[in-house]
């Protein structure tokens, strides 16, 4: 991670190879703005899945708009410190995603390991293995959609969003 751009925990790649999967490596400063219109957009997200009596999908995907992605290369994590680069996207490619939920169950996908930047949570709790955490927005973390994984729920109005960034070992 960019160093001028986290807490106090600096992170090695020794360091993220060796914690369990979805353990949180550290945190980011995410930009003001990005901050305010990743809550306005957990805030849509949860109106639009209350219309629907929470009957869609348990997570719903997004294209990273301009907002987010903008200058994003000056606060993201610093992939290659930590021993990792984004998967190969576009066609049989792994995207990165806006991911957001209120709730979901354990499951698993296929695509691998995620880099997973929050930057939203109401308090929802991340679950993988026996790693469980409530991530605060700026908060960063790897974990292999591969294995069961899963987020609970929260009391009242409650949203999770996600940078979801797929990953590959260098």
């Amino acid at each position: 991670m960019h160093l001028a751009h986290t807490d106090q925990r600096r992170i090695t790649a020794r360091a993220a190879g060796a914690l369990p999967p979805g353990s949180i490596l550290g945190s980011v400063q995410v930009p003001g703005h990005v901050i305010r219109l990743s809550d306005q957009l957990a805030g849509e997200f949860y109106t639009a899945a209350e219309e629907i009596e929470f009957c869609g999908d348990q997570v719903e995907t997004f294209a990273i708009p301009p907002w987010a992605s903008r200058d994003g290369a000056a606060w993201l994590p610093d992939l290659a410190a930590l021993g990792y680069r984004r998967a190969d996207s576009g066609f049989r490619g792994r995207e990165e995603l806006l991911v957001a939920t209120a709730d979901v169950d354990m499951h698993t996908d296929d695509e691998g390991l995620v880099l997973m930047v929050v930057l939203h949570n109401d308090g929802l709790t991340f679950r993988q293995g026996k790693v469980r955490h409530k991530p605060k927005a700026g908060e960063c973390f790897i974990f292999d959609d591969r294995l069961p994984h899963g987020v609970d729920e929260a009391p009242g109005r409650a949203a999770f969003l996600g940078w979801n960034i797929p990953i590959v070992p260098l």
